[in-house]
This record gives structure tokens, sequence and C-alpha cells, in this order.
């Protein structure tokens, strides 16, 4: 999709009508907003998206981009561009830190923080920050009431907490070259800081599940640091990817995730980077998610609350059927409201814009109907829509950035 698309309107009314996605659309506005606020007036340097001249470096870590290695073409850091880096890097953390206390307040002081995160930097793995951080602060806006308006030494607490020292993280993470990922929009969006409290108020008082103590929740953080390390680690090897972009079109993605795991051609699996060992990878990367979906949905029901409900299990398990697809699930907090693939890139259809294996997904999510007691007067359907984004890398202009427009 192109960017600053028009939203579109009621018939009747004129209304704009804008439907709840599940993917974050609250957050990205908040972040939009306070970054384009930022930047108008002044008080940080954001990246542009001019020819990728100004992407984040991956390291959050380490020096700017360059300082090491060099960014130029004869791989010769210059002083402007690590000046540069300086800046954006620092411009991005004030917007990050006071994107999180607007999105915060906004939702009742309720969410991991991942959402506003992504929206600044793009692809990456998380480490939320202490809400200690914030609590107090935010408690005193409530307890200022709904002024329009901050007081002088509300005002500086605010200048002083975005400016301090935060103790959340930021690793970037990719999908390898090959691998795809495409999202669903189900209609019937859940309200996600209502789900979200009930599933602390769960964790804090009523976790035990009388066979292991804190079991959903530990072992989710286990499934979760495995799929990051396959993709930062194993999925980053050479020998991997170039065997994911020799045989991924061709081999695995005319194949199912069952057919991956049967005896290949002994010439495909005698080296590294075989498509053998890459339908082994995927498979490892495969069952490390369904890991993670059987704790969310454990934990869902020892909540009550529909993190993974049977009908998104039953939409997630019948994708994960289709040839070259590796994974399915529900994203962020859960819900109804929508749904996530990853898979195998295949043959490219539409002069490039789509590949097979996206055709097919998209095809049986759009026919797919959730058969549902209506009254004993018939089945009521669901409405699956691709949706047409693609996954994002990290910085640059996948993150907050400054978009130059010919107006």
């Amino acid at each position: 999709l192109e960017p600053f698309l028009p939203c579109p309107k009621e018939a009747d009314s004129g209304r704009v009508a804008i439907h709840k996605t599940g993917l974050g659309s609250s957050a990205a506005l908040v972040t939009s907003l306070v970054g384009a606020l930022l930047a108008f007036f002044g008080v940080v340097s954001l990246p542009e998206t001019v020819d990728g001249e100004e992407a984040l470096e991956e390291d959050m870590t380490l020096p700017p981009a360059g300082f090491e290695n060099g960014d130029s073409d004869e791989g010769v850091a210059t002083p402007d561009g690590m000046e540069n880096n300086g800046k954006h890097k620092e411009g991005l953390k004030i917007a990050h830190n006071l994107a999180q206390i607007c999105h915060c307040y906004a939702q009742g002081k309720v969410g991991s923080g991942f959402d506003v995160s992504s929206a600044i930097y793009g692809s990456h793995i998380y480490t939320r920050f202490s809400r200690r951080l914030v609590g107090k602060f935010l408690d005193g806006l409530d307890q200022e009431g709904s002024s329009s308006s901050l007081t002088e030494s509300v005002s500086q607490q605010l200048v002083d907490i975005v400016d301090g020292t935060w103790d959340s993280t930021v690793t970037p993470i990719n999908l390898p070259p090959g691998l795809e990922l495409l999202m669903a929009d189900v209609c019937g969006g859940s309200e996600s800081p209502s789900m979200a409290k009930q599933i602390l108020e769960w964790k804090q008082n009523h976790r035990k599940t009388g066979f292991l103590d804190d079991y959903y929740w530990k072992d989710l953080k286990r499934c979760n640091k495995k799929i990051g390390t396959l993709l930062t680690d194993q999925f980053a090897s050479a020998p991997i990817r170039d065997g994911l972009r020799r045989d991924g079109v061709m081999i695995l993605a005319n194949r199912t995730a069952e057919q991956w795991k049967k005896p290949m051609p002994s010439s495909w699996h005698e080296f590294v980077g075989s498509s053998w060992d890459v339908a082994g990878k995927l498979i490892d990367l495969r069952m490390a998610i369904m890991e993670s979906r059987q704790n969310l949905k454990g934990m869902g029901r020892a909540a009550g609350v529909p993190v993974e409900p049977d009908e998104q299990t039953a939409l997630a398990n019948a994708t994960m059927k289709l040839p070259g697809v590796v994974a399915a699930g529900v994203p962020g907090a859960g819900g109804y409201d929508a749904l996530y693939v990853i898979y195998v890139k295949g043959p490219d259809t539409c002069d490039g814009k789509s590949d097979r294996v996206r055709d097919e997904i998209g095809k049986l999510w759009k026919e797919w109907n959730r058969k549902e007691e209506d009254g004993g007067n018939g089945n009521t359907k669901a409405v699956v829509c691709p949706l047409s984004v693609r996954a994002a890398g990290f910085g640059g202009e996948n993150g907050l950035c400054v978009s130059r427009l010919d107006w």
C-alpha cells in the first residue's frame, strides 16, 4: 500500500470507517504523532527515507554505524555520518520514551510497550522498561485530573523521565531472505487493554496451575527465546541463507511441513545448507512457534481470556497444512482480530508483487468460514482478509523516520 492513502468513508454518513486490525495501529498513531511534533519543533533529529543513507545501525549497544567498518563507498567512516547517526539514535530514544508514556496513559497504563518500540525501531526483540520508571509519574497525572495542560513541576518531571536512562533493551531481528510474513485481518477486534489487564491479574494472583508453578509463563519465555535464537543465529548463517535462496522457491515452497520431514534424495542432504538441512531448521522454527502457541492458549484458558480462541486455532492450523507454510498464529495480545503466517517464498506471481504460496494462503483465508451456532438458524461467517503488508527489517525507514514528500 502507498503511504498516506485516504481512509474509506461510510456512504450514508460520510464518516471515516476505521476497522480495528489488532496490529498495533493505536501505538503507531501515537508514535507518529509524538515523532512529528518532536521533529517539527526541532527537539530531535530523525532518520530520513532517502536512499537508506540515514538507516540506523544494527547494534544499539555499539558506536554509530560506520564507526569501525565505515559506511561510505570506500569503507571509510565520515565524521558527518557518525554525527548524524548519533543524533538519530538519541532522537529515537527520546521519541521512544515519550511515546511510551503517552501510550501508557492513553491505554490505562497497560501494555508491554513492544508495539510502540516496534513503531520506533522496526523488527527487534524487546525487553520492556520497568514500571517504576513511569508508574509514579502516571499515577500523579491521574491525580491531576483531566486538565489539558501540565504544571511547570509536572512538565519538568516529564522531561527528566524522558531524558533519563531506561532499562528497556532492543536487539535487531530480521526474517532471512526467502522467508516471508503475511497477516490477516479477522473481523471482530478485541479490546487489548482489558485482555491485558486480565492476563496481568492472573499472572500476579492466580497463575499457579496445580502441577507446576508458573509453568505457562516460564515455558513461554523459553519458547520465545528459542525463536529469537533461531532467527538471529541459525538462520543468519551463510550456508542456511544460501540454501534457502537456492532451494526455497522450487523445493521447499512446493512441499508441506510434513513432507519436509520425509527422506529426500541423498544429493539434497549431504552438506550444510542443503534442502534437507534448511528443512530441519524450518521445522525447528515451526515447533518452537507451536510450543509458544500452546503456552499462550493454556495461559488464556487459565486466566479466562481468549488469547488464542478456538476459532483462531482452527484457522491457524488449517493454514499450517498448506505447502510452504512454516507456522501461523495470533499476534500481539491475542484475540479474534488478526492472524500471522511465516512461509517460504514461492515462485513469483502478479509480476513479482506476490508469490504462489502467498496466493494459496490468501485463497484459503478469503474462503474461510467460521461456523458457529446462530440461535439454531444457521451459520455465521468470519471475514478473513489478507493484508498487503510484509515484514520490515530493523532501523532506518523500517521504524520512525521523516518522509520527504514532493507535494
